[in-house]
């Protein structure tokens, strides 16, 4: 019972909306005031979506300059880097020419000594009749 008087309540409530609507709409069609309003309304939604159109329009200018600006910004920036690991690379290759010069003017030097040491050992340790042989 209980759900039977649940349904006549939105029955009622769905018929009495519908009324409402209906007397509306006859207003807004039916009466001259009711088609001056709707074409004032109309109206006022034609430019109320030009507004809007314009105002996109306007947001997606500013969106592409500032999108432009940051991909500006962006190629600075790698130039920067791209000069900074070029500066880098610059200092390493030096710094990799001194250390090798240096490393092969000790090796020179390791190779006179040895020359020297050899030199050395053959006039002392090898002997012939008590006189170095030549070499």
């Amino acid at each position: 019972m209980n759900e039977t008087h649940e349904n006549n309540k939105g029955f009622w409530l769905g018929f009495f909306l519908g009324g409402i609507i209906g007397a509306v709409i006859i207003a807004v069609m039916g009466t001259k005031e009711g088609k001056k309003m709707a074409d004032k309304i109309l109206k006022q939604g034609e430019e109320l979506k030009e507004d809007i159109e314009e105002d996109i329009e306007k947001k997606m200018k500013l969106l592409k300059t500032k999108g432009e600006e940051l991909v500006k910004e962006a190629e600075e920036v790698k130039q920067k880097v791209v000069e900074q690991i070029e500066n880098k690379k610059e200092e390493v290759s030096s710094a990799m020419v001194t250390k090798l010069d240096d490393t092969l003017t000790q090796i020179e030097e390791l190779q006179k000594k040895g020359i020297d040491l050899t030199e050395t050992v053959h006039h002392k340790y090898f002997k012939k009749d008590g006189k170095p042989l030549t070499s």
